[in-house]
């Protein structure tokens, strides 16, 4: 009877009146997303019936009331995520979630490409910026954490409606981790406002991925988030290529961007050609003291170093403030500029104060305190070993 009673919806109460079973509703821990094959009216998100859009999905996600402990995951298969398919720009993820492609490797048009753009109004709020001058593909916002993986994030087809509007493929201000991803990926479009990352006041952490942008390759800066915390929160950036995977930034005026007061731990990568690989030349959104801790190699954030800082048109590590710290050891230079060898090294540690100026290292006048430390790479420290104790042997009695 019990038996049959749990079938047929009911169960016996204890006077043995028939009484609705609470169903048990199973936790949300995936979610797929085809976007040939999918639907968004008929799918329901499982391996069998995919959702149409990433949109779609983000909705389901913050939608839902029962969600894994061990987290959901977004699985994309390749293809176009665009307007045309019904995404809606830009894809706003305001929670934790993983979301992973497919395909990557093969290019935008044949792996996991998260194409399209519009106002990003969130941002604008935040900076204080004009209406329709902010424009973006996804954004993070606290507390969303998002982790991605082989996806490209970009828009093949950008038109910007005025010369003070600028892009960015995405919005961090959240926390993001992503790997073996592009960013600012399918630019066809030579127009200037186009960039790769922006982080204000967010966690940026990027392995083996590649950032592109027409201007800008990663832009860091603090901004006060007033629904969170009152005062600036200084964003970090983490950098690595981990094996033989490739690590690379590839911005035409600078890869990375700063006001200053940006966490930077960057090792294994590749800045190729652009004005500069590093500036703190940001103009600050808000006034701060904070000075980052900034470590291509042997700093405070222990990076292996293994950088690549060849091909600058001006400068790769151009300084304007005052009191910044750069730890870049054991990174490979411009040959037989500044100090560094025929192989771009530099076999001894050396420090640029305020006032030099080369293609590898240009500190202006004004940024009294400012050094760069360069030389061999940084010597790990050894872990200490535990020594054993030893109990005394008893004497006889």
């Amino acid at each position: 009877m019990a038996v049959a009673g749990v079938i047929s919806g009911t169960a016996c109460t204890r006077w043995g009146q028939p009484g609705p079973v609470t169903p048990t509703i199973a936790p949300l821990s995936s979610i797929y997303v085809d976007p040939t094959t999918g639907s968004d009216t008929s799918g329901n998100g499982s391996s069998t019936s995919p959702y149409k859009t990433l949109t779609k999905a983000v909705t389901v996600l913050t939608s839902s009331k029962v969600l894994s402990p061990s987290g959901v995951t977004i699985y994309l298969s390749n293809g176009d995520y665009v307007a045309a398919n019904g995404e809606k720009f830009p894809i706003v993820i305001p929670t934790g979630v993983t979301i992973n492609g497919t395909n990557y490797g093969a290019g935008p048009t044949s792996g996991t490409f998260i194409n399209g753009f519009g106002e990003d109004t969130l941002f604008e709020q935040l900076v204080h910026a004009p209406p329709h001058t902010a424009y973006t593909t996804l954004e993070v916002v606290p507390p969303g954490s998002v982790s991605l993986s082989d996806v490209y994030v970009g828009a093949s087809k950008i038109s910007l409606p005025s010369s003070q509007a600028f892009y960015d493929s995405l919005d961090d201000i959240g926390t993001v981790s992503a790997a073996t991803s592009t960013f600012a990926a399918g630019i066809v479009s030579s127009l200037r406002n186009i960039n790769g990352v922006f982080v204000p006041g967010g966690s940026f952490t990027c392995s083996s991925c590649a950032v592109h942008g027409n201007d800008i390759g990663i832009a860091a800066f603090s901004v006060p988030i007033a629904t969170m915390q009152p005062s600036p929160v200084p964003p970090s950036i983490t950098l690595n290529r981990p094996g033989t995977a490739l690590s690379l930034l590839a911005a035409k005026v600078v890869d990375i961007l700063t006001d200053g007061s940006a966490n930077i731990d960057v090792s294994g990568s590749t800045f190729e050609q652009a004005d500069y690989a590093y500036t703190d030349a940001f103009t600050p959104i808000v006034l701060t003291t904070v000075r980052g801790g900034i470590d291509f190699g042997g700093g405070v954030a222990s990076s292996t170093g293994g950088n690549t800082f060849i091909g600058a048109r001006l400068s790769e590590l151009f300084v304007i403030r005052r009191y910044e710290t750069i730890a870049a050891y054991g990174d490979t230079w411009n040959p037989n500029q500044q100090g560094a060898n025929g192989s771009g090294l530099y076999p001894a540690m050396h420090v640029f104060g305020s006032g030099v100026a080369g293609r590898n290292v240009t500190i202006r006048d004004d940024a009294l305190g400012s050094t760069v430390s360069v030389g061999p790479p940084p010597v790990p420290t050894p872990t200490p070993s535990v020594s054993p104790s030893i109990s005394p042997t008893a004497s006889p009695t």
